[in-house]
């Protein structure tokens, strides 16, 4: 019997993971092309379905939505973490989701001994 190492089952769960990936993008492309060439009627539909919502759901229930977002809202503003992930956020979305490090551009250098 083999023993598969640990390096191996992961490569292995990534290339799964990979594959999963690819059919599922692969089986949603002709949603996302439909929702891309109707945006404009998806946004009033929601608008639309939002507004039914908030009118035929009671008041109670929106309460407690209100409450419990409320409180979550309360809940993550007084963790300490706040700080890290807001900044996580702003560079995210800053960079565009550039994972390369950013480089500072070194001085030009110059091709006369003098200069040096």
């Amino acid at each position: 019997m083999k023993r598969i190492t640990a390096v191996a089952r992961v490569r292995q769960a990534e290339a799964e993971l990979a594959a999963a990936e690819r059919e599922l993008e692969r089986s949603a492309l002709p949603w996302r092309r439909r929702l891309q060439r109707h945006r404009g009627a998806v946004t009033i539909f929601g608008g639309f379905v939002g507004g039914l919502a908030l009118t035929l759901l009671p008041s109670r229930w929106w309460a407690r939505v209100g409450a419990l977002v409320g409180a979550s809202a309360a809940g993550i503003a007084r963790s300490a973490l706040t700080p890290a992930l807001i900044g996580a956020v702003v560079s995210q979305i800053r960079h565009g989701g550039d994972t390369r490090p950013v480089v500072a551009a070194a001085p030009p250098v110059s091709d006369d001994p003098e200069r040096v």
